[in-house]
């Protein structure tokens, strides 16, 4: 079982003047997720993706609140309260979680297939921690092309990934129910 998310967002490269918003968190109504299309580059992906989002989008940070390695490492990479740049209409009122990986799925491939168990299930913990605290139903869970991207990410089959955060997810929480304060 997963113990701690690891935060890097006081480490993560930023742009020299531009700043992201701050919200409210209580108007979080989704969680976007989205894979990088890059290949996992261990503890340094979130440090890359900063970077990239900064010199080559221009944006005031890294798009992500929270990013997922190969290893089931979980990273912090953006406070809740902070509406970064990720999924166009709906950046004010969603959290994001991204994924590393290349990977494409078909409609009838099985999420543990595409990506590997600990990647898959630190996934699925960082979305039933986030839906409990934010008390959104596994509904609220999508993909970043059903925001309308054009882009296929995250290249997973969300209905299993849904049902799969409602299965495990919520016993989950049951389980641990006290710790869902922090």
């Amino acid at each position: 079982m997963f113990n701690t998310i690891e935060d890097l967002t006081l480490y993560l490269k930023k742009h020299p003047t531009k700043r992201y918003a701050f919200r409210d968190t209580s108007t979080v109504d989704r969680i976007v997720i989205h894979q990088t299309d890059s290949e996992d580059m261990g503890d340094f992906s979130p440090y890359y993706t900063a970077n990239y989002h900064v010199d080559n989008n221009d944006w005031a940070g890294i798009g992500y609140h929270y990013y997922i390695i190969d290893d089931g490492t979980i990273y912090q990479t953006n406070p809740d309260n902070v509406i970064s740049y990720h999924a166009s209409g709906y950046n004010s009122r969603s959290i994001s979680v991204v994924i590393t990986g290349l990977h494409r799925c078909s409609a009838t491939d099985e999420n543990y297939e595409i990506l590997n168990d600990k990647k898959y299930n630190a996934l699925i913990y960082t979305l039933a921690k986030l839906s409990n605290r934010y008390m959104l139903p596994s509904s609220a869970i999508i993909g970043h092309t059903e925001t309308g991207s054009p882009k296929s990410c995250p290249n997973l089959n969300m209905d299993q990934l849904r049902a799969d955060v409602k299965k495990k997810g919520y016993k989950w929480w049951e389980e641990n129910s006290l710790s869902l304060c922090a």
